[in-house]
């Protein structure tokens, strides 16, 4: 059985070359990202797990968790069931590519805190972890991206959640920004996949 991460390479070297490709069809293309992301759920969860160890009290005691904690501009995954199912198609792929797009910004912003703190050398795991991470999250756009093509869906509007005045402030704030953002990453990840099971029931129907 090959590595996961040989597979994964194969994976996003696929979903990548995609614009340079043939169109492939939806139901391949559904298939495909569904098994990305399978991956992509498994490595949120030891990205969350080793970003709380790195952090250190309290930050890594056992069954560590602040549910209530949000930032302002970083997308939530939590809504009613009604109105997640009446979503489209179209609604559900746009809103993931947005998601998936602002996510980037928030993970390099991750990165940052990491150098700013002088966790950069010891954390050399999570560094790794949080760049695949990003190298990930592109390969899976690149699929929402052909995705929202064949339906003949516009590229949803990004914006700008992040300016220079997020990389100023206190240690202990950027430990729970980090902590926040991994663990809305992991949340979207089971959300998309729910998104994905009923797309591909919308296709196959």
């Amino acid at each position: 059985m090959q590595d996961l991460r040989g597979i994964l390479s194969l994976l996003l070297i696929q979903l990548l070359g995609h614009s340079q490709e043939a169109p492939i069809a939806v139901p391949t293309l559904i298939g495909q990202t569904h098994d990305l992301l399978l991956l992509l759920q498994e490595k949120a969860s030891s990205l969350l797990s080793t970003y709380l160890t790195a952090m250190g009290l309290p930050f890594s005691e056992p069954g560590f968790s602040l549910p209530d904690m949000t930032i302002i501009g970083l997308p939530s995954p939590s809504i009613g069931y009604l109105a997640w199912r009446r979503l489209t198609d179209g609604q559900r792929l746009s809103e993931n590519y947005r998601v998936y797009s602002l996510q980037l910004e928030y993970l390099q912003l991750v990165q940052d805190d990491l150098q700013a703190l002088g966790l950069g050398q010891s954390s050399g795991k999570l560094t790794e972890q949080l760049t695949n991470c990003q190298t990930q999250i592109q390969g899976l756009l690149a699929n929402l991206h052909s995705l929202l093509e064949a339906l003949a869906q516009p590229l949803p509007a990004i914006g700008e959640p992040l300016d220079s005045r997020a990389y100023r402030t206190s240690d202990f704030e950027r430990k729970l920004r980090g902590y926040v953002i991994c663990r809305e990453y992991v949340r979207w990840i089971d959300r998309t996949l729910r998104d994905f099971a009923l797309l591909s029931d919308s296709v196959s129907a």
